[in-house]
């Protein structure tokens, strides 16, 4: 959900005026990797679930975690995209803030052998540099978070998939414009599928768009996956794929339709359940009855 303008105004100033290499100290490379839950990078599927706006503690998102856990159970899971606005509605004080455990930690209990790689959304940045330092930092003091920096490439994937999370908050406020060479660098020219995650949908605002789509444009990605938008919906640019899971939990939001990019949409809360083989894409979205409310194929 959209901060209000007078507030993420004030953002804006403040992030201005912090240099950019000073906004957030990212986890150690190996103090990552010592934590994460072993995967073959060798596989030849890799299936992951991608949702946002879910860390509110309420029972949807309880019913989207047990209906997430059904399915990976079923299905298989190896990793979860988490797409932003992770703890509502102001984001975190500190690593040791119970808020983790209550809008965290207890709703995904039945998902214990997953990372959750995060991205930060602009509720996780009502507390500024500090609140998003906590939400990195939490990394280390817990067995499934992962948000080891404001943007990075996930690691250990096959060498035919390339999945980069951004932080479109920083984008919006025109702050640490270099992920985008990063992100760039880790995705352009690189075999097989290229994916982007971040919290805004390319809609959100007119420097997010700029950017993602110049991103988009050069590293010709195939999948970017978005949240703050509180309902699920699949958009086709023709030259790409928009994937909107706002839906994880927080209160829904009305969709807007008619749009003739538009092939789904609806304000229900669920998840989306993805599959990738080296030649096949496949996209399920879900309800928290675990039915089947849309595929889609590549």
């Amino acid at each position: 959900m959209r901060v209000p303008r007078v507030s993420w105004a004030v953002l804006c100033v403040l992030l201005a005026l912090v240099p950019t290499g000073c906004l957030l100290q990212p986890i150690a490379p190996q103090a990552l990797f010592s934590r994460l839950h072993p995967r073959d990078p060798q596989r030849h599927v890799v299936t992951f679930v991608a949702l946002g706006d879910m860390g509110d503690g309420s029972s949807a998102q309880t019913q989207v975690a047990h209906a997430m856990a059904s399915v990976c159970a079923r299905d298989g899971c190896d990793f979860v995209l988490g797409l932003g606005d992770n703890i509502y509605p102001h984001g975190v004080h500190a690593v040791d803030d119970p808020q983790f455990q209550a809008k965290f930690e207890q709703p995904y209990a039945r998902l214990q052998d997953l990372d959750f790689w995060m991205i930060l959304g602009n509720h996780d940045w009502k507390h500024l540099v500090p609140g998003a330092q906590a939400e990195v930092d939490y990394t280390l003091h817990s067995a499934r978070w992962r948000l080891p920096h404001a943007h990075y490439e996930i690691p250990f994937l096959p060498s035919w998939l390339h999945i980069y999370g951004v932080d479109t908050s920083l984008l919006e406020a025109a702050v640490d414009l270099g992920q985008l060479h990063a992100a760039q660098a880790a995705l352009c020219d690189k075999p097989g599928w290229r994916f982007v995650f971040g919290h805004y949908p390319t809609h959100a605002h007119w420097l997010v768009r700029r950017a993602l789509e110049h991103l988009i444009r050069q590293c010709h990605i195939h999948v970017y996956f978005a949240g703050h938008d509180h309902h699920q919906a699949h958009l086709d640019w023709g030259w790409y794929q928009e994937i909107i899971q706002g839906a994880g939990g927080a209160e829904l939001a009305p969709i807007r339709v008619g749009a003739p990019q538009q092939r789904f949409g609806r304000a229900t809360h669920g998840f989306a359940w993805v599959r990738v083989t080296e030649a096949r894409l496949v996209i399920r979205f879900y309800d928290v009855q675990q039915t089947v409310l849309y595929t889609w194929e590549s």
